[in-house]
């Protein structure tokens, strides 16, 4: 009954045009805080996928590693990893510390030495910017440098000549000439990838062949395991604990960069917290809407206390009708959020400034999880808003 009441005090004409300015306010006071925070959490889901997506070409899914290293043979290791259920891939590597020089130009980059299967686990051949992935060509072995290493050495072109790769590996280092304990190898560059600034300056791949010899390295440094599209990979990181000998030690890609992304997750809620302030303080313009509505129909009021209603009935016609007036205002503003995060999705009409980035467009992503969470959390603020509006107003009355 009282939403009735209040749904026909809503729709109603009103004696006074003061009020319709008033309520039309408000609503927009709503809207847009409302529609900001759809569009604020959805531009910190883009950017969180979109850091995610470029992690995948460094990191795959789930890694496996050993304090003495991982023998390259062991036939019944491989057919175990293989076994488990949600393994859809796998790759041995090697990855160290190593140094590349091309004429006088050098740089320090982690190099990784990789098998055939390598490009089944990583999407490397999704960022290929020049030439290709083919670091094992026949007999020959290649380089795979991020684009900024590329422009650190001065390779402006694939085919400028050979860069030299020098490693410690593991040998004694001679006070006069360290040089002569690094091992040294001449290889041809296959290409360059594109990926975030700190990886394409310090990241390189090669065929595990040659990482072996230049790190003198007879057993992988860690297994990369690619999960099937559906399975759990924190399930199929759990099935691979219990299938392995101890000694192993099996990371997830979200625990390896957990740190990074906490911080993402934190950034995220303080802005939704601070975009919540500025709703609660929009939404107090409901308090004066909600006033002058019960001020508007005084004389309905004593009429429905004339004919039995309590002050209850009349508390609870103001509560609703302020909910009302509060759930137009945050249900256009849901659909305007939805509507312009959808439309950036597909359409891309804001663009990235300076072109200096690895997408053109921003990045948006639109979760349901934080339109249920939007949700929920305006529903509260228009509740309290509406109670604390109507409770003031029918105690002064009553005085």
């Amino acid at each position: 009954m009282e939403w009735r009441f209040a749904l026909r005090y809503l729709t109603s004409r009103k004696s006074h045009s003061v009020i319709n300015i008033i309520a039309t306010v408000s609503l927009v006071a709503v809207v847009v805080p409302v529609a900001a925070m759809v569009i604020l959490l959805s531009v910190f889901n883009g950017f969180e996928a979109l850091v995610r997506d470029l992690y995948k070409v460094v990191d795959a899914d789930i890694e496996i590693t050993a304090e003495r290293g991982i023998p390259l043979e062991d036939a019944k290791l491989q057919s175990d990893i293989a076994a488990v259920e949600g393994v859809e891939a796998l790759s041995f590597v090697v990855e160290r510390q190593a140094m590349l020089s091309y004429r006088d130009n050098r740089v320090a980059v982690t190099l990784r030495g990789v098998d055939t299967n390598y490009r089944k686990v990583v999407p490397i051949d999704e960022h290929i910017a020049i030439g290709n992935a083919d670091v094992e060509w026949g007999d020959f072995d290649r380089l795979l440098v991020g684009e900024g290493v590329t422009y650190e050495l001065g390779l402006y072109s694939m085919v400028a000549g050979d860069v030299e790769v020098f490693s410690l590996g593991g040998g004694s280092i001679g006070s006069l000439l360290p040089v002569v304990a690094m091992n040294r190898e001449r290889m041809d560059v296959c290409g360059s990838f594109v990926i975030d600034q700190q990886h394409a300056s310090s990241f390189a791949l090669t065929s595990l062949r040659a990482a072996q010899r230049i790190f003198n390295r007879e057993r992988a440094d860690k297994v990369l395991v690619k999960v099937a599209e559906g399975a759990s990979h924190r399930n199929v990181a759990s099935s691979l604990s219990n299938c392995l000998d101890e000694g192993y030690e099996v990371t997830l890609r979200e625990d390896k960069n957990e740190g990074f992304y906490a911080i993402m997750r934190y950034e995220k809620w303080a802005i939704f917290f601070v975009s919540l302030l500025v709703l609660i303080i929009a939404s107090l313009s409901i308090i004066g809407t909600v006033i002058m509505l019960i001020l508007e129909k005084r004389d309905e009021e004593r009429t429905l206390l004339a004919i039995g209603a309590d002050k209850g009935f009349i508390r609870g016609i103001f509560v609703r009708e302020g909910l009302l007036l509060s759930g137009v205002g945050g249900a256009i503003g849901l659909l305007l959020g939805v509507a312009v995060t959808l439309a950036q999705q597909h359409f891309g009409f804001v663009k990235m400034p300076n072109g200096n980035f690895l997408v053109e467009n921003y990045p948006v992503e639109l979760q349901t999880g934080d339109l249920v969470v939007i949700f929920v959390v305006f529903v509260a603020v228009a509740l309290a808003v509406s109670t604390l509006a109507t409770s003031t107003m029918i105690k002064r009355e009553k005085r």
